[in-house]
């Protein structure tokens, strides 16, 4: 008997797990259509399913008000909904976010924790922050290296890396 209920378990979750990708499926193929307002309801529907990348683009759907109204409130929710599930991108858009309304602090802990869920690439936004924030140029080195020896981030931010990193020398040096 025990073991039919366990298998009946492992069908029931592969079958939403299914349902889930299907969901998501078509909400991507809405968006990449422009079918923005159909590919916000389809991924609404997975995200309140659990689905932790439809709720992530649920978050961006409202902060960039695409498909939706914009609202930052929605936004933080749903992101924190896919961050408290492991993921690593909504913690860093949650720190943009708080460093686009000039809330650095805040910024910077959501930035360190997208790194410590395996975002190599906050470390960039965390160097930002010592340089402009702290004027700490030796820290911000710190995490420019870690830019700089990732294989996980894109070239984009291993240019922007040695730039910040340059900067960063040449104000260590004025002081």
């Amino acid at each position: 008997m025990r073991r039919l209920n366990r298998v009946s378990e492992l069908n029931t979750a592969r079958s939403h797990k299914l349902e889930l990708d299907e969901l998501f499926g078509r909400a991507d193929k809405m968006w990449r259509r422009g079918r923005l307002r159909d590919a916000f309801k389809l991924f609404l529907s997975a995200a309140e399913k659990g689905d932790r990348a439809s709720q992530l683009n649920v978050g961006y759907f409202y902060d960039n008000g695409m498909g939706t109204t914009k609202s930052r409130e929605e936004a933080l929710r749903w992101y924190k909904l896919a961050y408290r599930r492991g993921d690593a991108s909504a913690a860093t858009n949650i720190g943009a976010i708080w460093r686009d309304e000039k809330s650095p602090r805040r910024a910077l802990s959501w930035f360190q924790r997208a790194v410590k869920l395996g975002d190599d690439g906050s470390n960039l936004e965390i160097a930002i922050h010592y340089l402009r924030n702290e004027h700490n140029p030796r820290r911000a080195i710190r995490c420019l290296d870690r830019v700089l020896q990732s294989s996980r981030v894109s070239e984009a931010e291993l240019e922007k890396a040695k730039r910040l990193r340059k900067a960063a020398e040449r104000q260590m040096r004025r002081t």
